[in-house]
């Protein structure tokens, strides 16, 4: 009587299955990876003006007469640091379109993230 002998290891359809499940989860999981940047990109987009904003409104509390400044965003540097705010916030990826913009000087002003990256639409803030 012959012997069979028992075989160890796996049968390449086992593998290529199990292979399969790994990279659809894989997929998966970079494409929720990337959503998630991209909602802390734009989150933190918006708490860098709401912080320009609050500086701001010190800042015209402050100088009643004047008002807010009347500058570019890389201008606001000479008004609000080091009174108001420690250093202007940048966008976390400071190339265009994702840039800040500030436009005032008097009695309002505009201050926006030019994109969002998950709606491509501005974000803006004016005085309350």
């Amino acid at each position: 009587m012959k012997m069979m002998k028992k075989r160890s290891g796996f049968t390449l359809i086992e593998l290529l299955v199990t292979i399969s499940i790994i990279s659809v989860l894989t997929a998966i999981g970079l494409a929720n990876y990337s959503v998630s940047q991209k909602r802390a990109r734009d989150a933190r987009r918006q708490a860098d003006l709401e912080s320009v904003r609050s500086a701001l409104e010190i800042y015209r509390a402050d100088n009643l007469a004047t008002g807010y400044p009347n500058t570019t965003y890389a201008g606001l540097s000479a008004s609000l640091i080091p009174n108001y705010i420690s250093q202007l916030p940048l966008d976390p990826k400071n190339t265009s379109p994702y840039t800040y913009t500030y436009a005032g000087g008097g009695n309002t002003y505009t201050i926006c993230a030019n994109q969002l990256e998950r709606t491509a639409v501005s974000y803006c803030l004016t005085p309350p």
